[in-house]
């Protein structure tokens, strides 16, 4: 009975913990359950739950991706540099480009990226975690170079409206009821297709192979190498697409914009049922991650918790989510090997 019921607990167990928080801080603050908040929430998850989708296709097939925080950060600052005037107050580039070309500059910035760390991976077999850790100090110190330190803003700045649209623009908005932003509505709809393409096409079923037996999969006609690539280019858009989504937000880009999130998003996927051991996880539970973290962040902020303790919370959670993982690979073994037991018990009484 152990067997039947611990590994079904701990794949939902995200859905429980979930119920768990969101009564606690329900019940700790007043201010929890109101429409403003639960909005904060949702905008916060949106960011996160963009790149947590990027990770998710990378995660599954074994491999990782370090360097999306970076991607994020270099993708909100170069988007508004390329639109804004030089020097103050703005500290753009000066090259007024329009707001529409400067989002398609990202988008394919972040793809590129991705196709460069997905090539050093596969062809020039660099160790993933090495490649992905180099990438996002390049990216950080890009960010430095475009800048010379200075914060980018569109503020006051007519045509970075049109940058900032995605952030901060609500899809609905019902005053004192409801109000939702574009971004989430965006977020949902990366999950949504995020959730077909591994459920329901072709492209989802070969990470998985890939990801749970890379050889076996080579074997049986995949072509592994070309997939990962296709991951890494999908991660490094997203980043981007996060990046362009917290401009809206923030306004004013700093150098440091994203720095840190990356544990943020790992412990979110992680926790979420997504392995990281690779060919295990799903996006309905990298959602259920998305929301978990969110959901804590704005309860501590709404308790008046201490940043400082805020960050040993974070740090406790990411072990949480390592530990949960640890017991799914324990748990997943030891039913495999029972299960082999059992078929091989017949043949055995046989002889």
């Amino acid at each position: 009975m152990k067997r039947d019921y611990v590994p079904a607990l701990l794949e939902n167990l995200i859905w429980f913990i979930l119920m768990a928080v969101f009564l606690f801080f329900t019940l700790q603050s007043p201010f929890f359950l109101t429409s403003v908040n639960i909005s904060n929430i949702l905008s916060a998850a949106a960011v996160l739950g963009v790149l947590v989708v990027g990770q998710t296709f990378v995660l599954i097939t074994g491999n990782f991706d370090l360097s999306s925080e970076s991607t994020l950060g270099l993708a909100a600052l170069f988007g508004i540099w390329l639109i804004v005037p030089a020097m103050a107050p703005n500290w753009g580039g000066g090259i007024l480009l329009d707001p529409y070309l400067s989002i398609c500059a990202i988008l394919l910035m972040g793809g590129l990226i991705g196709w460069i760390i997905g090539l050093l991976i596969t062809v020039g077999r660099m160790n993933n975690f090495i490649v992905t850790l180099a990438m996002l100090l390049i990216l950080r110190g890009t960010m430095l170079a475009f800048t010379q330190g200075n914060a980018t803003s569109g503020l006051n700045f007519e045509p970075a409206e049109v940058f900032y649209w995605l952030g901060h623009a609500a899809a609905i908005d019902i005053p004192g009821v409801i109000r939702i932003p574009v971004a989430v509505v965006a977020a949902a709809l990366v999950f949504v297709i995020g959730h077909i393409v591994l459920n329901h096409r072709r492209f989802g079923r070969e990470l998985y192979a890939i990801g749970g037996n890379k050889q076996a999969a080579i074997a049986s006609g995949i072509e592994a190498d070309k997939r990962i690539r296709q991951v890494y280019v999908v991660s490094g858009v997203l980043a981007a697409f996060g990046g362009w989504m917290l401009a809206g937000r923030v306004a004013s880009i700093q150098v440091n914009l994203g720095e840190g999130y990356i544990f943020t998003v790992m412990a979110a996927a992680v926790i979420g049922g997504v392995s990281l051991q690779g060919g295990r996880g799903t996006m309905l539970g990298a959602l259920g991650g998305v929301l978990l973290l969110s959901t804590i962040d704005r309860g501590l902020n709404l308790m008046k918790v201490s940043v400082f303790w805020i960050k040993v919370i974070q740090g406790l959670i990411i072990m949480l989510a390592m530990f949960i993982d640890a017991q799914r690979v324990r748990y997943r073994a030891r039913s495999a090997e029972e299960t082999r037991a059992l078929a091989a018990a017949p043949q055995a009484s046989e002889h």
